[in-house]
């Protein structure tokens, strides 16, 4: 004969009733917790993130696992799929870190906060030196941008009628997206160019010559640079040739350029140059030959640019650099022997 137990019953009942309430809500917070919590308390540093058009949920998830930044890519597809937010995501590249929580990082996708670098470009760098830059920050490939700045056909798209953007690409401090097209980063430096110099209207002649003015002046004798260029003026005038150095470093980063583009090898930017290089045979290499270079030599800032324009009325011809970085002038080869022997022996 079987007994019903009817103590147990309500008892096991109740349990079951309580479990059909509990688990549900440790599901649910789990889920929340997850969601909301870092996958990591310790700090690391950002990893780049690209999410490309069109890509699927399921993917990016498991990209975010692969890269470390999440530790269950079922959850976080889990997540997008029931919040509906997956559809919302936006192509681009991140800067994502496991001290940022699911909810944080769908944010950022949803939101479009793709990862930036700001980069300061200090006035006397040329465009090999800046593609350099902008590398080392992830904001676009160097060899890519280079060929950009000698694109004609881009170049006049952009108001530059010159066989480079060197010259036109204003130094200031700018905000880039990580991996972005060279034209949009070359576009905004040329914006920048013609908003800064608007009012005083710069022709080619006078940018290749505050080129020149801003590789030879320091910035800490800021009045130099109007001097300096009253010595490119004044040689000009008697078509002496202006022996800058600057200007054959110029030109074996130009021929460095060609055979990397040649031979697909990596090449260094030259900065410093040794003396058997200032016989560089080049239309660039001011002790071979008169004149002006036939481009900008850098990127000068609107200061050198007006220096260039209204040079100091002065009869010097030479000028040295001491060891302090100041600039001392002369107006004829005896005095700048003088000042060699002064300040540089």
């Amino acid at each position: 004969m079987c007994y019903f137990d009817y103590t147990l019953y309500k008892r096991v009942k109740k349990i079951t009733f309580i479990l059909k309430i509990l688990i549900p809500i440790i599901i649910i917070g789990y889920i929340f917790l997850y969601a909301f919590t870092p996958q990591s308390f310790i700090s690391s540093k950002p990893k780049i993130i690209i999410v490309n058009k069109g890509s699927s949920l399921k993917e990016i998830a498991f990209k975010l696992y692969n890269k470390k930044v999440i530790n269950n890519p079922y959850l976080f597809y889990f997540i997008g799929f029931i919040s509906g937010y997956s559809r919302y995501i936006q192509a681009g590249t991140y800067y994502l870190s496991i001290d940022e929580s699911p909810a944080e990082i769908y944010h950022k996708f949803v939101n479009g906060r793709v990862a930036t670098s700001k980069v300061s470009i200090p006035p006397g760098l040329n465009i090999f030196e800046i593609a350099e830059i902008l590398s080392k920050n992830h904001i676009t490939n160097k060899k890519l941008f280079l060929k950009k700045c000698y694109d004609k056909k881009f170049l006049l798209s952009i108001k530059v009628d010159a066989p480079s953007a060197e010259g036109f690409l204003y130094p200031d401090t700018y905000i880039f997206k990580i991996n972005s097209n060279p034209k949009d980063i070359i576009k905004d430096m040329v914006n920048n160019f013609y908003s800064k110099t608007k009012k005083i209207k710069p022709d080619y002649k006078d940018l290749i010559m505050a080129s020149l003015i801003i590789k030879e002046a320091d910035e800490k004798f800021k009045n130099s640079v109007y001097f300096i260029s009253s010595v490119i003026h004044n040689r000009l005038k008697i078509n002496m040739p202006l022996d800058i150095d600057s200007t054959s470093i110029y030109a074996m980063n130009v021929k460095m350029y060609k055979n990397y583009l040649r031979d697909k090898n990596l090449y260094k930017v030259i900065i410093h140059i040794k003396p058997q290089y200032l016989k560089i045979k080049s239309t660039y290499n001011t002790y071979l030959n008169y004149g002006l270079p036939p481009t900008p030599i850098a990127e000068p800032n609107l200061e050198a640019i007006e220096a260039a324009m209204h040079p100091a009325k002065t009869k010097y011809l030479y000028y040295i650099s001491t060891k302090t970085g100041k600039t001392v002038f002369s107006d004829n080869l005896s005095g700048q022997i003088k000042h060699i022997d002064k300040y540089l022996k």
